[in-house]
């Protein structure tokens, strides 16, 4: 049996009562629903638990490190897709400009060239309608214009060239279309993140009357003494272990607060906004050998 299935076995109430981490906490570890911690948070959690039960969590701080890992390149992706279709749309716009500019040019071209030859056209009565194309005039506006020779044929073929572009133009549009609706299809099935806070680390020693504390830092191991009647604030950042001259006090860790009334010293041990009672054996493990 592997250390998280013992952990099952013995239940979340059982947990909390041992280790003192809120059952709040346990049932999220249980149910293995990593978006409520930070890292140093369920990392400390999980170092409890292993000692506390003697067990073996790894396989679980991979998951934990493999879903933060998941959720940070899923992310990224949807970024990366809804970046790409805005390119997309911005190109078909450009497209979109410089035809309308080639599709204008081209169509006064067309208007010049027939306003010319209707002009230069001379209509006489006769027996039969006799129409004579002034060829001056119309060789002068090629000069003006520098353009080569227009025949119908060639403005058909032009008119012709047109409804096929605007008949492409008209496909692209539909494809620009679908793009910027897969997008944004795309962006409408982002995962919507949890708007739960994350518990918060706090740490704070009520005395219930004057008190001495003697208070170790646990990563330094500097060491310094307090005496109080009035609530101390500790960094919850850093790990504690605390000695305290007498046991009349309340501790609030987190969202937790436990209350002590006994009229002996007290070991303290607080590890990521977490805190419970060790007996001195583990204290002097934890304090290099020393009792104080």
């Amino acid at each position: 049996m592997d250390g998280f299935s013992t952990l099952q076995e013995v239940g979340s109430k059982a947990i909390a009562a041992a280790t003192h981490i809120p059952i709040a906490h346990v049932e999220k570890i249980l149910a293995k629903d990593f978006e409520q911690f930070q890292k140093p948070q369920f990392f400390g959690f999980v170092s409890i638990l292993e000692r506390e039960y003697k067990i073996d969590l790894s396989a679980l701080k991979q998951e934990f490190l493999f879903a933060r890992a998941e959720e940070e390149i899923t992310q990224e992706n949807n970024f990366d897709i809804a970046e790409t279709g805005s390119k997309i749309l911005e190109q078909r716009k450009e497209l979109f400009k410089n035809k309308k500019v080639v599709y204008g040019v081209v169509g006064a071209v067309v208007v010049v060239l027939l306003i010319v030859i209707i002009s230069s056209l001379d209509f006489s009565s006769s027996d039969e309608e006799k129409i004579e194309i002034n060829n001056t005039a119309i060789d002068q506006a090629k000069k003006n214009l520098n353009l080569e020779p227009v025949h119908a044929g060639n403005v058909n073929e032009m008119m012709h060239d047109n409804d096929v572009e605007s008949a492409e133009y008209g496909q692209d549009t539909q494809e620009a279309n679908k793009s910027t609706a897969q997008s944004e299809s795309v962006d409408a099935q982002e995962p919507v993140s949890s708007t739960e806070p994350m518990m918060p680390l706090y740490l704070r020693i009520i005395p219930k009357g004057k008190l001495w504390l003697g208070l170790i830092d646990g990563e330094t191991y500097r060491r310094r003494v307090e005496t109080i009647s009035k609530p101390l604030i500790l960094d919850p950042e850093k790990s504690w272990l605390i000695v305290t001259g007498y046991g009349h006090l309340d501790l609030e860790c987190g969202d937790t607060t436990n209350k002590y009334r006994e009229d002996r010293k007290l070991l303290i041990l607080y590890e990521a906004g977490v805190c419970q009672i060790i007996d001195k054996e583990e204290f002097k493990a934890r304090n290099r050998g020393k009792l104080w």
